[in-house]
């Protein structure tokens, strides 16, 4: 096994917090759940880099048929990307280990341009140097085409790679390239599950 390659939302970093989620229903205005249907409805092409941030939240403000202010669009770029910015720091930790014992890391994630360059700016991602988002590659996960993008750069077969993610189509694509792929529940459940498949090799 040669990579070990991480999602980041729900994996490396958490899923937005209830606070967060709710702080930026307050901002728009709207009834959450009709905010959260619209949110993820135009989430894939922005996740492609196919929108800019304000492309997203234009589109989004349409489908609710809501009236946006600058001020309220600019707030919710912000909430947004910070919301995200929350990292599992029992997984960070692990991929510091697994560094340590010599094995290369990489991370595979679905995120907009402006979320990508501020996971580039905080220091608990320092030790996954490899980094591929689907806004800089234009495609998303769970397409096929998007892991064999990433063995391409990795210059890597798929059976020397392990992929982890909290979703199962994306841990299901992995592997109908060829790759291992576990699914994540938790930090220590996936050092478990690690420490089978590498001592498998």
């Amino acid at each position: 096994m040669r990579w070990i390659i991480f999602d980041f939302a729900g994996v490396v970093g958490r899923h937005q917090p209830h606070s967060a989620r709710d702080g930026m229903v307050a901002v728009a205005g709207v009834e959450s759940d009709r905010f959260w249907a619209a949110y993820w409805e135009h989430r894939d092409p922005y996740d492609r880099g196919l929108m800019t941030a304000g492309g997203f939240w234009s589109a989004v403000e349409k489908t609710l048929e809501a009236d946006f202010t600058a001020e309220v669009a600019g707030e919710l770029i912000r909430l947004d990307i910070t919301s995200w910015l929350n990292p599992d720091m029992a997984t960070v930790e692990l991929v510091a280990d697994l560094k340590s014992q010599g094995l290369s890391v990489a991370l595979l994630s679905n995120a907009p341009h402006e979320l990508a360059d501020a996971l580039d700016d905080v220091p608990w991602m320092a030790d996954l140097e490899h980094r591929f988002f689907s806004s800089r590659m234009a495609i998303s996960k769970p397409s096929p085409e998007i892991y064999k993008a990433v063995l391409s750069a990795l210059d890597a077969r798929p059976a020397e790679c392990v992929f982890i993610d909290d979703r199962p189509p994306n841990v299901t694509a992995a592997e109908t390239v060829g790759m291992h792929a576990l699914l994540f529940t938790d930090a220590a459940r996936l050092r478990a599950d690690l420490d089978d498949l590498l001592r498998g090799n």
